[in-house]
């Protein structure tokens, strides 16, 4: 049995490029995509044809029906290129992300955590802000805001990444904090969560070490580092797709720069995960990539970053991200990325989001060559929860087959329940409804006793199961 990462299915063709005088030199998933009623909503950071070069702060919308076609509703909010006639909200932050809200009523719908200040605005939005920080902003429709106070909920800069978790009831951030980390100064970050306008003090979650490092040298680079992270959170794990900066020399361009942090290198995507909220966040063994720049479509093979959060639709989980064609840092030999950026102008911009999709529940699966077992635990069920029935999304290769048998608190057989009265489950589905003798009900168990199955794979994938306590099961599988 060994443990395997199921990689996405990444559309060879970006979503959304720069077309518009808003966002003419590139589009970042900086930002966020929700299912709105029914409506994709992205919010995304614009990159204007007149960028002047610093953190840029202009916040652009867009909607599509489909996920795949979008369109830019005329927000006439914010001045751009000597007109309103845009899609820029007035946001005003720096990797905006943006959910909805609860919680938060009519006129506190969506919820927007960024990172800006008073002097990032440069004067061309009626925000009162002052330092420079991570802001949180509220708004009746997305596309007008108002920021809960003028000074920054927490400190520091620049990349910030926000979702919704469901499972807790609370927003979960995670926020780049620099410092020291195992010899260098690094990208690290901190995570943090949000409820009803109160914030908890960030504490240590993403801290990169020797053995990222090591993983950079394996693939040319010097050092690592991390960018930022989406999160994806589940009723059992929250998952986490971190962005691993892998430096290249000079790790500065000045001498002053040289014991700094890595300015140039490639961006690639890998997959952690916190089994349980609070909890220590871990790598995957020899921390591989999930989606490699290198492995990207052309347009996207110098760097990735996602957007804050993926959605659920139907049966399949979709990520945005972005892609650029240079390595972060880099527009060739004497060239700024103010001067690189402005010669893409008109061919889709620096910056263009894509998508990658995969399988609901598929990000990873216990994978068994030859027959092997793997035991799977209900935990204690609640008191009156007798029946229910247990789902498994699984795989099997040709001659392949998965059977299940059911053991009590004591790891005792259950009668009627071992494998040979199960009936072979064999195909690719989501939510095989395990059945014995043509039943998938479970037997009756004491609420203070515990639930196993000893799941049976020969030549299959496990990627998940869930027990489905007082529910009806689905007529066949």
């Amino acid at each position: 049995m060994r443990l395997v990462l199921n990689k996405p299915t990444v559309l060879e063709e970006p979503v959304l490029q720069g077309d518009s005088t808003a966002d003419a030199m590139g589009c970042s998933i900086y930002g966020s995509v929700i299912d709105d009623g029914g409506t994709f909503r992205m919010w995304y950071q614009a990159w204007p044809r007149d960028w002047d070069g610093s953190d840029e702060v202009s916040v652009a919308s867009a909607e599509s029906d489909d996920g795949v076609n979008w369109r830019r509703p005329s927000c006439g909010l914010v001045e751009c290129s000597g007109g309103k006639q845009n899609n820029l909200t007035d946001l005003a932050v720096h990797c905006p992300s943006v959910f909805i809200d609860p919680h938060g009523g009519v006129e506190k719908r969506y919820r927007a955590f960024g990172y800006t200040s008073a002097e990032k605005l440069k004067g061309r939005y009626d925000h009162d802000i002052g330092a420079v920080g991570y802001y949180t902003a509220y708004s009746p429709d997305g596309v007008k805001w108002q920021f809960d106070s003028a000074e920054p909920t927490w400190p520091h800069a620049d990349v910030i990444t926000s979702t919704w978790d469901p499972y807790a009831g609370r927003a979960l951030i995670a926020l780049k904090y620099n410092g020291e980390s195992a010899g260098m100064f690094r990208r690290r970050f901190f995570t943090a969560h949000w409820s009803d306008g109160q914030a908890t003090e960030p504490v240590s979650a993403f801290i990169p070490d020797e053995h990222d490092d090591t993983a950079a040298r394996e693939r040319g680079f010097t050092s690592a580092d991390y960018y930022g992270v989406g999160l994806m959170p589940t009723p059992g794990p929250t998952i986490g797709f971190l962005w691993n900066f892998r430096h290249q020399r000079p790790l500065g361009y000045l001498e002053s720069q040289m014991k700094s942090y890595g300015r140039l290198g490639r961006v690639d995507l890998s997959i952690v995960y916190q089994l349980e909220r609070g909890g220590r966040w871990l790598h995957l063994p020899g921390r591989p990539d999930w989606l490699c720049a290198e492995e990207a479509p052309e347009w996207a093979r110098g760097a990735l970053y996602t957007a804050s959060n993926p959605l659920s639709v139907g049966d399949e989980t979709w990520l945005y991200f972005s892609g650029t064609q240079d390595r972060h840092g880099w527009g060739g030999v004497g060239v700024t990325d103010r001067e690189w950026r402005s010669s893409l102008v008109g061919s889709g911009g620096f910056a263009r989001i894509g998508l990658a999709k995969w399988r609901r529940d598929r990000i990873m699966g216990y994978e068994a060559s030859l027959s092997e077992f793997i035991d799977l635990s209900a935990g204690r069920t609640g008191e009156g929860e007798s029946g229910g029935w247990l789902a498994l999304n699984a795989a099997t290769r040709p001659g392949g087959a998965i059977r299940v048998a059911l053991l009590d608190g004591n790891f005792e057989p259950i009668a009627g329940y071992g494998l040979e009265e199960c009936d072979v489950l064999t195909g690719d589905e989501i939510e095989f409804a395990v059945r014995w003798r043509g039943s998938p009900a479970l037997p009756a168990v004491d609420a203070d006793r515990t639930l196993t199955a000893r799941v049976e794979i020969d030549r299959g994938t496990l990627f998940a199961f869930d027990f489905k306590w007082g529910r009806a099961a689905p007529s066949s599988h």
